[in-house]
């Protein structure tokens, strides 16, 4: 839902995360000069891959695959920092209402295709299965820790043909985190994630993230100088 103060609401069942170290010269490739990718190591990157359950929404229920670079914040005097900021490369969601609204609202990049999303819930642990017309993009499982109620402040940079923003984001609800390694990904050779193919990604996450019962609120975009053109 949309509040008076321009801010939208999307509240979801599940939210995963994996962290997955990569070449920063590949991080590179695709940034806008602006940003700055986060290194854990010196010549390594961070690929994030999230995926999110939504129930509750300004387009309804939806599944949502996002990958992402980690980059350095922008900060402003005054303001909080945020826990991380994001660059969302390509996005995917399993309705053309939730695409629609995205790319309109929020100048995302996505994949113009619906994709299904299926959850595996277990015993600790969750995995998700991405497909795209039962051909694989993406499986993913994390694993859990302890939990606890969270109200965390995150930032993301867009940019398209338009322009470049930003937004912070706020996500709030159960939240676990570890850096036990044990969760894992696979992803496969598809148009979705053609972009990765060659990135010699680490499958093993170095930081695991699962959100239960949760609230996603996007503030309203602010407009940035404009990204010079590679």
């Amino acid at each position: 839902m949309s509040n008076s103060d321009g801010m939208v609401q999307y509240h979801f069942r599940d939210a995963i995360g994996g962290f997955f170290e990569f070449p920063t010269e590949n991080a590179r490739a695709i940034l806008p000069p602006e940003l700055q990718p986060i290194e854990p190591h010196h010549g390594s990157s961070v690929l994030s891959v999230m995926a999110f359950d939504f129930h509750d929404s300004p387009v309804g229920d939806y599944g949502e695959l996002i990958l992402s670079i980690l980059v350095s914040p922008r900060v402003e005097p005054g303001v909080p920092m945020p826990r991380s900021a994001f660059f969302p490369f390509r996005l995917a969601t399993t309705t053309r209402e939730s695409r629609e609204h995205a790319i309109e609202r929020w100048h995302l990049p996505h994949y113009m295709q619906d994709i299904s999303l299926t959850w595996e819930r277990g015993d600790g642990h969750i995995t998700i299965h991405a497909t795209d017309r039962g051909e694989p993009i993406v499986d993913m499982r994390v694993t859990e820790h302890e939990w606890s109620n969270v109200d965390h402040r995150y930032q993301a940079f867009m940019n398209d043909e338009e322009g470049a923003y930003t937004s912070t984001i706020m996500m709030a609800g159960q939240f676990s985190e570890n850096e036990e390694e044990r969760g894992g990904i696979t992803i496969h050779s598809q148009a979705m994630t053609g972009l990765v193919e060659d990135w010699d990604v680490d499958f093993t996450p170095f930081r695991e993230l699962w959100m239960k019962n949760g609230l996603q609120t996007f503030h309203p975009l602010q407009t940035l100088a404009s990204y010079a053109r590679r």
